[in-house]
């Protein structure tokens, strides 16, 4: 008797997650199940490559007896698949009362990704796998865009960053829909998906599709650029390599010569932790000051330590460093 034929899309999107985690050389990871397609799809494709999985179900109570019909459903899922589920409450409202600024979207997310953090310790897993796809990346493109983001990011989420593999990445959301028709699996619909209060649901739902009426193939054309400037990263990935010296100082002769130098001082400073409008500052303040005493002695403080114009570079000094015993200025010339 012959094997019955696989259908495309099932083996499109199977496919298209085993060469994520081929390409990443993983077999053991802790997966997010909202209920939802995506992370529906995902569980499914990672169990059919043959991956081991620690299930993880996380209920912020923020949408009342909808969270608990979603953890209801994703406990009935991993049942059915012969799955251990991890179930943990948070309270997203304590969270923003105790951390100041943070919106209920970033709670949600530190909060994820603390505990995923957590079973990745306890459990020994490679990665933690999300399900985010290919529309998730155009909406990231236009939320970075809309930012006045540089290259990092607008060439929006990568498959994997060596803590967070995205196996569905270059996947659409339709293509997701369909495989889990295929597969006749159900899934839940986060009620607040549909709404367009919060920023990327504002885009998903109204932008995007006002966009394609003008472009219909805008969905393609924008993972085209996402893809191109991803290329575009490894280039000036390699070119910093080049430019910024390895450690602590950044001398003026290079900032001199570079055709850019905000580019040549952030992509310095950045990696100590600078915000650009300390980088901002710290431009301003060579340019007026270069070739004057007026320009040693400058400092910005950060968490991790300073940031100081001596007489012939821009340094970092960690909280680590020891000061010499006179301090001040003279610690930091040459």
């Amino acid at each position: 008797m012959s094997k019955k034929k696989e259908n495309p899309i099932q083996t499109k999107v199977e496919e298209a997650v085993k060469a994520v985690l081929r390409e990443a050389n993983v077999d053991y990871v802790v997966v997010g199940i909202s209920g939802g397609a995506d992370s529906t799809a995902l569980l499914l494709a990672l169990v059919s490559a043959g991956v081991k999985v620690e299930c993880v179900h996380c209920n912020f109570h923020l949408r009342g007896e909808e969270s608990m019909r979603d953890q209801r459903w994703v406990e009935n899922l991993c049942s059915r698949l012969g799955l251990n589920l991890r179930v943990i409450d948070f309270d997203v409202e304590e969270y923003c009362r105790t951390h100041s600024g943070a919106s209920t979207e970033m709670a949600c997310r530190d909060l994820r990704y603390s505990y995923f953090r957590q079973v990745i310790a306890e459990s020994g897993a490679q990665r933690i796998a999300v399900a985010h796809n290919a529309d998730d990346n155009i909406e990231t493109l236009l939320l970075n865009l809309f930012r006045g983001s540089g290259i990092k990011g607008l060439r929006g989420m990568v498959p994997d960053t060596g803590e967070i593999i995205r196996p569905l990445l270059e996947v659409s959301r339709q293509d997701i829909e369909r495989y889990l028709e295929i597969r006749k699996e159900g899934y839940v619909v986060d009620s607040s998906n549909l709404e367009s209060d919060y920023r990327r649901n504002f885009i998903r739902n109204e932008i995007i599709p006002t966009i394609e009426t003008r472009w219909p193939g805008v969905r393609k054309a924008l993972l085209t650029t996402t893809a191109n400037l991803r290329s575009e990263e490894k280039v000036l990935d390699w070119a910093e390599s080049q430019i910024i010296p390895i450690g602590n100082q950044l001398p003026f002769a290079i900032i001199e010569e570079s055709p850019d130098q905000f580019w040549t001082i952030y992509h310095f400073a950045a990696k100590w932790g600078a915000s650009r409008k300390i980088v901002l500052e710290m431009l301003d303040v060579y340019k007026k000051k270069h070739g004057s005493q007026l320009i040693v002695g400058k400092c910005w403080n950060i968490d991790q330590g300073r940031f100081v114009y001596s007489m012939r570079a821009l340094k970092f000094l960690p909280n680590c460093f020891e000061q010499k015993a006179n301090g001040g200025v003279d610690s930091v010339k040459e």
